[in-house]
């Protein structure tokens, strides 16, 4: 017996409706964090990599990640990195593999791929966490210059079926030098007037 017109269009629109719910995942958001930091040549300084716009507490959960960050090599040394909350799982209990790239000089990969259920990943992970914790050592920044350490628009997180998720992006995190004292910039512009007076008197 033949399906009537009107049923297979209910059923065309309820299958359109259904597979509408199905892909819609959550657009997760990586950012640095601060995004600005002041700093002086030698100093350290940490960034942390967070992700937001997940489930919290429910689908859609992060199963996995793949991010690079850049930075100039010429001003930032990297040093290390500390995998951050154990939302996807902990390595040392082999619930979670570390499976990072590491450093090239100038940009790093930071990656883990969790081994737990998925129920498990929806039920324990907050909207928003830190994936890593990025540590760089400041070789050398004049007064007044800025160095950027960006997230290039590579990044793969897949949710916790193995499905790819969406990624949006914030803005670099901005590292600045110290701007030098008001009243050292006072006394250095004081210094170099008596030195001018100085020679302009000698005979």
């Amino acid at each position: 017996m033949p399906i009537p017109l009107n049923t297979k269009r209910l059923l065309a629109t309820l299958a359109v409706i259904c597979l509408a719910q199905v892909s819609q995942a959550h657009a997760a958001l990586l950012t640095l964090e601060p995004d600005t930091a002041q700093v002086d040549s030698g100093d350290a300084v940490s960034l942390a990599l967070v992700v937001s716009g997940l489930g919290n507490f429910t689908a859609d959960s992060l199963g996995a990640f793949d991010i690079s960050v850049t930075y100039d090599a010429a001003v930032l040394s990297f040093t290390d990195y500390t995998l951050g909350d154990v939302f996807l799982g902990n390595t040392s209990l082999f619930t979670a593999l570390d499976v990072s790239a590491g450093d090239s000089g100038g940009a790093f990969n930071v990656a883990q791929i969790s081994l737990l259920p998925a129920t498990t990943l929806n039920t324990r992970q907050p909207g928003s966490f830190i994936l890593a914790l990025l540590n760089f050592d400041v070789i050398a920044l004049a007064p007044g210059a800025a160095t950027a350490v960006s997230l290039p628009d590579t990044a793969v997180l897949a949710d916790q079926n193995g499905f790819a998720l969406p990624v949006s992006y914030g803005g670099p995190a901005t590292i600045s030098a110290v701007p030098l004292p008001g009243t050292l910039l006072l006394v250095l512009s004081g210094l170099l007037g008596w030195s001018v007076i100085a020679r302009a008197s000698r005979p």
